[in-house]
């Protein structure tokens, strides 16, 4: 699976290890099997309410796009604390054919910032395959800032990890967005994770592989 829209590429990181993790062996990719599908989508965070993310496969099974339409994270002098940081933890069950296994290549967010001087902001993203280790990146914006931005998680930076053979792991993702205050306290900011209309894409790429 491949921006949240889903595209798998990611940048800085910590490593995932576990037998599924990097293989120091040559392997071969081949194109996505027929047969693939979203069988569950999972969600909970103070980013991500109920009923407010939708996630697809594109047709070409190589990219994962998952939108989410309350994920902004919001700090101002009269600001709740509990608004300036927002999470959202997700779980993505794939079903494929046996004999298969895929990878995640990078992830690609798209999102706004408003940020006053000194105003910091901070996107957070973690990625790991249930019982693995996970891989965390993370983008930094300091005010003034008032434009879009975008990021690119390369996750085959330190070693390509893949889903096991031979068994079904479903594929994690936490995602944060924060603004901090913390320089300026009366400085106000808010940062979305993807822009103007405040619905937050990110795209997710996918490689596959036969095990």
């Amino acid at each position: 699976m491949k921006k949240l829209l889903v595209a798998f590429v990611a940048a800085g990181s910590t490593v995932l290890g576990i037998s599924q993790q990097a293989n120091a062996e040559p392997y071969e990719l081949v194109e996505p099997p027929e047969g693939v599908e979203i069988r569950g989508l999972v969600y909970n965070g103070t980013g991500c309410p109920q009923s407010s993310v939708a996630g697809t496969l594109s047709e070409d099974r190589k990219a994962l796009e998952l939108i989410f339409g309350a994920f902004t994270a919001e700090a101002s002098p009269l600001g709740l604390p509990s608004e300036a940081r927002k999470f959202c933890q997700l779980t993505v069950d794939m079903a494929f054919p046996q004999g298969y296994s895929y990878s995640l290549v990078s992830a690609d967010y798209r999102g706004f910032a408003e940020l006053g001087a000194a105003v910091v902001g901070t996107q957070t993203s973690s990625y790991y395959f249930t019982g693995g280790f996970g891989r965390t990146f993370r983008t930094k914006l300091v005010g003034p800032f008032s434009e879009n931005y975008f990021r690119r998680d390369d996750l085959t930076l330190e070693a390509v990890v893949w889903s096991p053979c031979g068994a079904s792991r479903p594929l994690n993702i936490s995602t944060q967005a924060a603004v901090s205050t913390l320089a300026n306290r009366s400085g106000s900011g808010l940062m979305t994770v993807d822009s103007v209309s405040l619905v937050v894409r990110q795209t997710y790429g996918i490689a596959w592989r036969k095990c």
